[in-house]
């Protein structure tokens, strides 16, 4: 990563390779490039000549400005004034860092956050700046063993504020982004990786290398898991020549005797659909079916990182879903860690069914919230898109929560209902449930399914099939996996401990 760091200076005095200046749409100036046309003649007419109206991301530069110590003024379109948000904030910030990360600047100084974001905070537009530049500058290309690299990286940025007294807000606000980045890009990391490489295996092995004086990480093998009773992860695995996990994280920040909050994770390091099988196109997309999984880790990752005064508790169940001689079939009962009895009609709804035991699980150990996380059903992304997580449950206050951070983040949710009738669809005629309720509100059904074991614990549940992943890439992330959740449950979990803005 990239060192980002916080400094109070004019323009005009900066000797870095690059200055960097927003110019809103009409050619406007912030209070820096103001102050820098004051001592310079060179802006005036740049500005009036050349054809950079302040549109969204346009770029323009002037080398060797009089008046200036820098090698280059870039001119950074923010677009109308009225429409900038934090999330505009992050999307330009990734769009500049981009554009600098080619132009062979090594060291820049930037005056995004004095945009003027409506409702906004020093500390919120320097979070989100620095969250910009991290997510936007994240690449994943361990693999090519031919790679395009610029002759001068982009090596610091320095993010301006208007005076010193600014400072102590602005590091503390580059610390939270630099978490919120780690874990996004740790999930990231692992979701990016093929699923010869990305196993059950090594999904434990990941987790485990999180473990320190805070965080207790157990990791279960087959044998460990067949003791434990996970006979629906089990039944799952069946099809796959790899072992399953079954992971359990619990990270102590807060008091002794507070009940944790409880993360679970789908960990489907890869899905073929099972005897189901899957259409071939996209397929090899199926192992982005662990993003459940890797959003829990990352969050455990980030949270270690910012040393939140909170319990958490994660739990992953991860498997393949394969086909195979030993495969579980269509028709088959499934008894869970619970006792309850599955009716399986469809291979392909997996997901739910090791999420099951993950829950169970969770639930027995008597968190005070479960939150999941699951790229779980097709009918969400037909439903929503890529623009926003399904999200349903049974716990309002956990719900409004997830809703509020998600305004503040543009980690993008949507809620949807779980009326009580939609539990007949997933009744079962030989089974306690069956695993899919019809061609009818997949999404909502599937939700029905897991609510069945979470007790009466407050829980929420968290569709990521549609967000987790974008192969078109996004202005914060490239090509792949995208961390969605991470940065949700950051804000959330900071905003419940007291440490949010």
């Amino acid at each position: 990563m990239i060192e980002i760091s916080v400094k109070a200076g004019a323009a005009a005095k900066q000797r870095d390779d690059a200055v960097v200046l927003p110019l809103l749409q009409g050619r406007k100036l912030t209070d820096a490039g103001r102050a820098l046309q004051d001592v310079t003649e060179a802006i005036k007419p740049y500005l009036r000549k050349f054809d950079h109206l302040g549109e969204f991301g346009q770029i323009g530069t002037l080398y060797d400005v009089p008046g200036t110590f820098t090698q280059r003024v870039v001119f950074i379109g923010a677009g109308d004034e009225k429409k900038l948000s934090l999330q505009a904030l992050r999307r330009l910030a990734a769009k500049t860092a981009r554009k600098l990360q080619k132009s062979g600047a090594r060291d820049v100084s930037m005056y995004l956050t004095e945009l003027p974001v409506r409702g906004s905070t020093l500390d919120e537009r320097v979070q989100a700046v620095a969250e910009g530049i991290w997510l936007g500058l994240y690449t994943f290309d361990k693999y090519q063993t031919q790679k395009e690299k610029p002759k001068r990286s982009l090596r610091s940025v320095t993010l301006m504020v208007a005076s010193r007294r600014d400072l102590a807000v602005a590091e503390q606000a580059v610390a939270r982004a630099k978490a919120v980045s780690i874990g996004t890009c740790f999930a990231r990391d692992l979701a990016n990786e093929p699923g010869n490489v990305c196993t059950p295996e090594f999904l434990g092995e990941q987790a485990a290398s999180l473990q320190h004086d805070k965080l207790k990480v157990t990791v279960m093998d087959k044998a460990a898991i067949e003791k434990a009773g996970f006979t629906a992860l089990l039944a799952v695995n069946q099809g796959s020549a790899r072992e399953p996990r079954f992971i359990v994280l619990e990270y102590q920040g807060g008091e002794r005797d507070e009940a944790p909050v409880a993360l679970v994770g789908k960990g489907l390091t890869f899905d073929a659909g099972g005897i189901s099988i899957k259409p071939p196109a996209q397929m090899d997309e199926m192992k982005f079916d662990m993003c459940g999984a890797a959003a829990v880790l990352g969050i455990f990752r980030a949270v270690t990182e910012l040393g939140l005064p909170v319990n958490l508790l994660g739990v992953i169940a991860s498997t393949e879903n394969l086909l195979g001689a030993a495969a579980y079939k269509p028709g088959d009962i499934v008894t869970t860690y619970k006792g309850l009895t599955i009716e399986v009609l469809n291979t392909d709804a997996e997901g739910r069914i090791i999420l099951a035991d993950a829950l169970a699980y969770a639930a027995e150990q008597k968190p005070a919230e479960i939150i999941d996380f699951a790229t779980l059903t097709g009918a969400c992304v037909i439903a929503l898109g890529s623009q926003a997580s399904g999200l349903l449950g049974t716990g309002e206050k956990v719900i409004r929560g997830l809703q509020k951070s998600a305004e503040k983040t543009q980690d993008r949710v949507w809620r949807l209902p779980m009326f009580e009738e939609y539990q007949e669809q997933i009744k079962s005629k030989i089974a306690d449930i069956k695993n899919i309720g019809g061609r009818e509100a997949g999404t909502i059904t599937a939700a029905c399914f897991l609510s069945r074991f979470v007790d009466e614990i407050p829980w929420a549940h968290l569709d990521i099939a549609g967000t987790a992943w974008n192969m078109k890439g996004t202005d914060l992330s490239v090509p792949g996996a995208t961390g969605a959740g991470v940065r949700l449950l950051l804000d959330y979990l900071a905003d419940r401990t007291g440490q949010g803005h």
